[in-house]
């Protein structure tokens, strides 16, 4: 009598849990490749009109659906001003004591990303504003898109959610952006701290709600990146911030995951004991100073790696489609088998991509 074949669902979610699995577990990334290409009118027409959950299974990957689990709330003494200038989009959240302003701008077209060109937080004066805000502002579960996201993957893949990044890095990155993050973070460091532990405190009862949602896993959306973040500031605020956040998810069976997009080997030999589960969107050469079989090498078997098809490689620029065949079987194919890998995107799949590159991995990885 033959045994029950095992379902896409359940090889992933094994994988995740770094457990030996019968198949590399291939789950391409293509949200933000075909949010543009909709908008402008230029997928491919055998994808037109499809979702992207049933392109992921013509392309024979693994479903990985992200979608949003909480509502974030102001206190009624906030106001937020949302208005367009020039094609910028302007923010200003006013306080009772003081105001801060934040500015996205256009780069490459009306439906691509935004850059930030101004950082709600200038001197120490918006800073304590920004901490007023932090501690005006909570989460409202919202497991709504969570649902219907689990419907609609079935047993072709899993379900993620998150809703924050490290509190260091969303002062230092967000609001006040990096430069002038670590000139405060160096002058004012007890106000700054005094923001971080605000938002620590703000995020792990967004972790306790996230606990609580049908979602197979939370992600800490940091984009890491270990040319900003050093050694010694990972282990003075990721570690602690993981290792608590990790403690709340495990207690209701949940995977947490890192979006580890950025130059990180700085840092993968940090990870192992760091709480997270699963670091995603690991970037390995071309694109960062390692290996892809050296940076597992670093996770030392007890964090999973989602990564491995760094975005540079799946465009014209990045090489021939050979090229591309080459690098899967040189080095792809040796870490079949290997417990701990996903083979996913570092980070995206570009707007400008050849998608008949990701079309190729799933004959190419069998």
């Amino acid at each position: 009598m033959c045994g029950k074949s095992i379902t896409k669902r359940e090889r992933y979610l094994s994988a995740l849990k770094n457990e030996a699995v019968d198949e590399l577990v291939w789950a391409p990334n293509f949200d933000y490749w075909l949010s543009v290409n909709t908008a402008e009118g230029t997928v491919p027409q055998q994808y037109a009109g499809m979702s992207r959950n049933d392109i992921v299974r013509a392309v024979g990957g693994c479903i990985w659906n992200r979608t949003p689990g909480l509502k974030t709330v102001l206190d009624k003494s906030v106001e937020e001003v949302v208005t367009e200038d020039s094609g910028n989009r302007v923010r200003e959240l006013r306080t009772p004591v003081g105001t801060v302003r934040g500015v996205h701008s256009r780069t490459e077209g009306a439906h691509r990303s935004m850059h930030q060109s101004e950082h709600f937080i200038k001197d120490v004066d918006s800073l304590k504003v920004m901490k007023y805000i932090a501690e005006a502002t909570y989460y409202e579960a919202d497991y709504a898109g969570i649902t219907k996201a689990l419907e609609e993957t079935g047993d072709d893949g899993i379900v993620l959610s998150g809703f924050s990044c490290l509190p260091f890095i969303q002062f230092a990155k967000t609001d006040a952006g990096y430069v002038n993050g670590f000139y405060l973070w160096a002058d004012h460091k007890q106000e700054v701290d005094a923001l971080i532990e605000a938002y620590t405190r703000l995020y792990m009862r967004g972790y306790e709600i996230m606990a609580d949602s049908p979602a197979d896993v939370i992600f800490a959306g940091d984009n890491m990146d270990g040319t900003m973040i050093s050694p010694s500031i990972f282990k003075e605020y990721a570690v602690p911030f993981y290792q608590e956040a990790k403690e709340i998810l495990a207690g209701k069976g949940k995977i947490f995951q890192g979006h580890w997009c950025g130059r990180t080997q700085t840092l993968l030999p940090l990870v192992p004991e760091c709480g997270l589960d699963v670091v995603e969107a690991i970037v390995s050469r071309p694109m960062a100073d390692v290996s892809l079989s050296d940076a597992l090498d670093m996770l030392q078997g007890k964090v999973v790696l989602q990564g491995g098809v760094p975005a540079v490689l799946v465009c014209e620029e990045g090489g021939s489609r050979d090229d591309f065949k080459r690098y899967i079987e040189e080095v792809i194919l040796p870490l079949k088998g290997r417990q701990g890998f996903i083979l996913g995107m570092s980070d995206n799949v570009p707007p400008n991509a050849d998608f008949a590159r990701v079309e190729m991995v799933a004959e190419l990885i069998r």
